[in-house]
């Protein structure tokens, strides 16, 4: 499942190690295989210790967010804003299971870690301003400024379109090359701050037509919704990104429920199998300043969202 899904030997006798330490290094790659090593050291103590059992999956994400902001801040310039999810490790008399679950918590550090070393400046930094801005105790106003526009990149070993950044002017056309170029694809992963909604609509079908499914990797806002609701399957994982909605706006300024724009959402909304009856007073209980996050439940009750990892389906 994307970073969600392709998502340290310290001796027992060291104190609280922080991940900050390994960051000290002189490079991603250095530091990457100092947490890796601290991973296998955790599950050797977690050995030494007695414990043997299997933590279970509700452990496989563990940290996941948290990690993936820490690693983001420091990659845009932030770092005085994440110190704080970079915690103190097992002290020496935690029981084994704690090390465990560290040596796993770390473990998805280094697929974090690697993943998002390896992406491009202005990814990062649309990921940073998607996911991190506001959440896990990082304050509003640390947005990177990043070229409008997106990022489309095809996983092959997860047949997956992955769309990431803004739903701009020619979005759609993007969307309809990327289909014919990877006609093997099977899904479509959206991360996006929204933008243009016929954009949006134009593409949420054209990935219906092609009989795709959809997920997200990243928050999904806005228009972005709409580009998702294309999907025959709708897939949110474990833990859940926000997906959130607000009136449409034009040269910033709000439109009435009355605009014929409404209709149309309305009209690809019942095309799509979504109940828009739910979905329209939604978006208009938020300025387009503002934002309406999309609970768990309204997302399986509208159909927004059809399945949820460790979640509600929708039926």
């Amino acid at each position: 499942m994307f970073f969600k899904s392709i998502w340290i030997k310290a001796v027992c006798c060291c104190v609280a190690f922080s991940i900050t330490s390994p960051l000290l290094a002189k490079s991603w790659e250095q530091a990457i295989a100092d947490v890796e090593a601290m991973s296998d050291s955790f599950l050797s103590i977690a050995e030494a210790k007695g414990f043997n059992e299997p933590l279970g999956t509700a452990y496989n994400e563990v940290d996941v967010s948290m990690h993936l902001c820490a690693i983001l801040g420091r990659m845009v310039g932030h770092k005085e804003a994440i110190f704080h999810l970079e915690p103190p490790q097992p002290s020496p008399s935690a029981t084994g299971r704690d090390f465990a679950i560290a040596a796993v918590s770390l473990s998805n550090w280094v697929i974090a870690a690697k993943y998002h070393s390896s992406i491009d400046a202005d990814t990062k930094s649309r990921l940073w301003n998607l996911d991190c801005i506001g959440r896990h105790g990082i304050p509003q106003g640390l947005y990177v400024e990043v070229p409008s526009g997106h990022s489309i990149v095809f996983d092959p070993n997860r047949r997956a379109i992955m769309i990431q950044g803004d739903i701009t002017a020619g979005f759609a056309d993007t969307v309809a090359q990327a289909i014919r170029e990877y006609p093997e694809a099977k899904v479509v992963s959206l991360g996006s701050g929204g933008g243009a909604v016929y954009e949006a609509l134009r593409a949420g079908r054209l990935i219906r037509s092609a009989e795709l499914e959809t997920e997200l990797i990243n928050g999904c806002y806005s228009a972005c919704p709409l580009a998702m609701a294309g999907g025959t399957i709708r897939f949110m994982w474990w833990p859940f990104e926000e997906l959130g909605l607000h009136e449409v706006s034009a040269y910033g300024v709000a439109l009435p429920p009355s605009a014929s724009v409404y209709n149309d959402i309305a009209l690809y909304l019942t095309e799509m199998g979504i109940d828009a009856s739910q979905v329209l007073p939604m978006m208009w209980s938020a300025p387009p300043s503002g934002m309406y996050l999309v609970k768990e439940q309204e997302r399986c009750d509208t159909r927004l969202v059809t399945n949820h990892q460790r979640g509600c389906l929708a039926f």
